[in-house]
């Protein structure tokens, strides 16, 4: 056996006899060496990830018109952009910050306000990547697809919203400090700082994620202590590199393999002058990036310094929110949004909780009791915004991964087709049965006298026990722990089915359908749209131009209402219906519009600015049917306005 060179060609080091000189080793040239070392088979599928979830959250990124609570962030941005004063006093400054940039590089529109949302959702997706060495190759690649198909991931990121911002700038401070930890490279303690800036600029809410990491520092205090000394200790200038490599070599492992459980403080922790100088400037420049940080993203690049103000109430905010009774403005709690919403998470996740308490991983139990905590914490939570849900969704994400890798490497070292294939074909076989007859069920009308068709949703629970009749048996014929496999992999494949459905049902289905998804909080209406439509199509047939009718807007509108109408340039909003000049189209609210004066020439039509709706009070049928379809018979309540136009004399 022997290694090719281009000089000279010298025997294998361990078939020789004798030492081979350290130079004629260095001489050696490998010819084999690929051109292109960095282009292996995972960076393709990353790539291929962030492609498709960038492409998932622009795809129709405008079809929905904007919320109350986006046009909030979004009216303020475009008088920020236009005249440099908002007018609000809450909002989010990073949004009005990233709102003005975007409206100055691509215009005023309801997918311009939402692409900064888009940006942090991508970002979000490739994060788990920098949690390779320490979770596994495989754990951080599901990782990273569950993120980009996630429905609820998915849905923030083309909303706008803080949360997922907040969500983004949390793992960015996690995994900063981890791999600061680790390397002692200052680049993590850096993106730890704008993880932190980023957090504290973006809303309220970000005081949950600071209170939960606390928690984490508190529980595993000893464990920290020894990841700060060892970040410390390599960020040393006088530690040298292969001392750096015998340190670090603690907690990296196998792509494959399970990581270290605990953080080992390494031998050369001693604090020395260099040391502490070291960690002195790192510091020094991680609070410089923070401060330039949070200073350019809450004052809209020194154009917006009321932001500072508003960054100063986000605490008392925060703690606003808290409380057991809840707020009428609150949206559902994340259990209940994690399970209607993504079931394959919350299962695997469980799964990957067990798995992290078995083995006592410390990665894996930070990110346990990240999940739990803010699960506790979003309970007592009276008044959380919808969008809490996406802070444990990221835990939980790494936590479900986990599993989901222990099942591949399970399926790869000991499955077989004839056995865990044959029982994921009878199982899917098995869903089908089940499925056409429990919807056949839901959308059939049965007589109260019609028994069997009363009675047939029995259809669906007598396949899940044959399923589970099938497992049992396959188990004692064959083997129990591929029998457990093919089970899972069969609830696997349900959940990919659900995750896509609901999905797509979510952000892609009609805007009608988005009343009936507690997700989106209170959503406009159709009618907000039709509304705008009919004041362009009077506006063009009395003036010849769709933004040129005079018109005025009494009272207080709503946020999405005067979003809508921002492009009427003879809008004139006034405060009460008695200061309202006759122009040719007013719209007021429908509480006020039987004030207008007895006789005037005008002719007015309700239209409904948002949609309400609650799953509350369903009977189990039209719950069921509501779970599958998001879809409901009930139509959703909201806020309504008149418009009136004045009738042309003749």
């Amino acid at each position: 056996m022997s290694r090719k060179s281009r000089r000279k060609v010298i025997p294998h080091p361990f078939e020789s006899e004798e030492a081979i000189p350290e130079a004629e080793l260095d001489a050696v040239v490998e010819v084999s060496e690929p051109p292109l070392p960095w282009l292996t088979v995972e960076f393709l599928l990353y790539a291929v990830i962030l492609v498709v979830a960038v492409a998932l959250r622009l795809w129709r990124l405008g079809a929905y018109p904007l919320s109350n609570a986006e046009a909030i962030h979004s009216l303020v941005g475009l008088n920020l952009f236009q005249d440099g004063l908002p007018e609000a006093s809450r909002y989010s400054p990073l949004l009005v910050s990233s709102n003005a940039f975007t409206f100055l590089l691509f215009g005023d529109s309801d997918a311009s306000a939402r692409l900064v949302s888009v940006l942090l959702g991508s970002g979000l997706v490739l994060l788990p990547l920098t949690l390779r060495h320490r979770l596994g190759a495989m754990v951080c690649l599901l990782a990273s697809a569950l993120l980009a198909l996630s429905a609820v991931a998915i849905f923030f990121s083309r909303t706008l919203n803080s949360e997922i911002a907040i969500a983004t700038g949390a793992l960015m401070v996690f995994v900063g400090f981890l791999n600061w930890t680790d390397w002692g490279v200052r680049f993590w303690l850096l993106l730890a700082a704008t993880g932190l800036a980023l957090m504290l600029v973006a809303g309220p809410v970000a005081y949950s994620i600071l209170l939960v990491f606390t928690l984490l520092v508190v529980i595993r205090l000893a464990d920290f202590k020894a990841l700060w000394a060892r970040g410390l200790a390599l960020s040393s200038p006088e530690l040298g590199p292969d001392e750096a490599q015998d340190d670090l070599a603690v907690d990296e492992s196998p792509d494959d393999a399970a990581p270290q459980v605990e953080p080992t403080r390494p031998d050369n922790t001693a604090i020395t002058e260099n040391t502490g100088f070291a960690l002195n400037d790192d510091l020094r420049q991680a609070g410089i990036v923070f401060l330039v940080t949070l200073i350019l993203l809450a004052t809209a690049l020194t154009f917006n310094l009321s932001g500072f103000g508003v960054v100063a109430t986000f605490l008392f905010d925060w703690l606003s929110l808290l409380g057991f009774q809840t707020q009428p403005e609150a949206g559902f709690n994340a259990v209940f949004l994690l399970t209607i919403y993504e079931p394959l998470l919350v299962f695997a996740g469980f799964s990957g909780i067990a798995y992290a308490i078995l083995r006592q991983d410390f990665t894996q139990l930070l990110l346990m009791i990240w999940f739990v905590a803010l699960l506790l914490l979003d309970i007592v939570m009276g008044g959380r915004p919808n969008g809490n849900v996406i802070l444990p969704l990221v835990p939980l994400t790494f936590l479900a991964a986990s599993a989901l890798a222990e099942l591949w490497h399970g399926v790869r070292k000991w499955g077989a087709w004839g056995n865990e294939g044959t029982l994921l074909a009878v199982g899917l076989a098995i869903i089908g049965f089940a499925y056409i007859g429990l919807t056949g069920w839901l959308t059939r009308s049965c007589s109260p006298d019609d028994r069997i068709c009363n009675m047939s949703w029995l259809q669906a629970v007598a396949a899940f026990g044959l399923f589970c009749a099938v497992t049992i048996f396959f188990g004692l014929v064959s083997d129990s722990r591929s029998a457990l496999r093919g089970a899972a992999l069969t609830g696997v494949a349900l959940g990919v089915l659900a995750m896509f459905s609901i999905g797509w049902r979510l952000n892609y289905g009609p805007l009608m359908d988005l009343a009936y998804q507690p997700l989106a909080g209170i959503p406009a209406s159709t009618e907000l749209v039709q509304l705008a439509e009919t004041l362009a199509d009077e506006s063009e047939v009395r003036v010849n131009d769709e933004t040129l009718i005079d018109t005025t807007l009494i009272g207080p509108a709503s946020p999405a209402l005067r979003w809508r109408l921002r492009a009427f340039r003879h809008l004139a909003p006034v405060d009460s219906i008695f200061e309202s000049p006759l122009t040719t189209a007013i719209i007021t609210p429908p509480e006020t519009g039987d004030e207008l004066g007895a006789g005037e020439p005008y002719i007015g039509q309700d239209f409904a600015l948002d949609a309400v709706w609650s799953p509350v009070g369903l009977t189990p049928k039209q719950l069921i049917y509501w779970l599958i379809y998001r879809h409901s018979d009930e139509q959703p309540q909201g806020n309504k306005a008149i418009l009136w136009l004045r009738l042309e004399e003749r």
